[in-house]
């Protein structure tokens, strides 16, 4: 297995770079082995993140170790991050089981105790040498157990707040993107990423990156943007690979053939997702 940057380096050296790391949502041994191939076959890193939807359905050090398998032959880095916790007892048990990151979300708390709540994350997890990611502001949409209605963008001087209080080693901000998908035109703060990246060490990330365009993705990059979220696409990409398979085949009972269609149509869209991230070449 090769040696494994922090989270904290890897998103560093991406923003330097002019590229974003890709952080996807895998749900099962098959969506978390397209997308290590992925990383693979396109010799880039990525984070497989999960949910705590999954952390519970599987158990903690199941699910830790079956991925950790899965990436130990890996030629390119491969994180394994916990997504949107609410939770700070199942964020310190993730510390415990061996992830590389975890991010606690308190967004929906006041600023002082999403700060403190997060601080004491932090606190814990850096004993151990994990990084921690906190978020600021409300992100509207449903994320498994996270779901707002309400949007509220983070502003500059409160993520400044947040980000000396808490300590944390990454950073994502409410700027206008959505869970899920996006049903009305999308409205970035390309101003506040820009500002933070240029006026902090602290790694930005972007959460809500299913259904957003080129463009917006190579504008967030360029203004500092060095890790961009992927969930609800690989959910529909599983979903319709697996349905596609089966209306062509219905005679055909194949689990592993129709568990291969599956995959390979997580694996495209892993890897489109990584192509989009990179900085174009000329």
């Amino acid at each position: 297995m090769i040696t494994l940057p922090n989270l904290k380096e890897l998103l560093s050296q991406a923003r330097s770079e002019g590229y974003a790391v890709g952080a996807f949502n895998i749900f099962d041994y098959l969506s978390a082995r397209a997308a290590v191939d992925a990383a693979n076959e396109t010799k880039t890193p990525i984070l497989l993140q999960t949910s705590v939807g999954t952390v519970k359905k599987l158990g903690p050090q199941q699910l830790f170790d079956m991925i950790d398998l899965l990436r130990r032959d890996s030629a390119v880095p491969i994180l394994i991050h916990l997504d949107h916790c609410t939770d700070v007892a199942l964020c310190k048990t993730c510390v415990d089981a061996g992830w590389d990151s975890v991010m606690v979300d308190m967004s929906e708390k006041p600023l002082e105790e999403n700060i403190a709540l997060t601080a004491e994350v932090k606190k814990y997890a850096e004993k151990k040498g994990i990084c921690v990611e906190g978020e600021l502001g409300l992100i509207r949409g449903v994320e498994e157990e996270i779901a707002s209605d309400v949007e509220k963008l983070a502003s500059y001087e409160d993520s400044l707040k947040f980000l000396e209080g808490s300590g944390v080693d990454v950073f994502a901000p409410a700027i206008g993107t959505a869970h899920g998908l996006y049903k009305s035109e999308v409205k970035l703060n390309f101003d506040l990423v820009k500002k933070l990246a240029d006026t902090t060490p602290v790694p930005v990330v972007v959460h809500g990156g299913t259904g957003l365009s080129d463009s917006q993705f190579a504008t967030l990059i360029r203004n500092g943007a060095s890790k961009i979220n992927v969930s609800t696409a690989l959910k529909y990409a599983y979903i319709d690979g697996l349905r596609d398979y089966w209306n062509a085949h219905q005679d055909e009972y194949n689990p592993i053939k129709l568990n291969d269609a599956a995959a390979l149509s997580v694996k495209k869209t892993v890897k489109e997702h990584i192509l989009r991230f990179k900085p174009a070449k000329g």
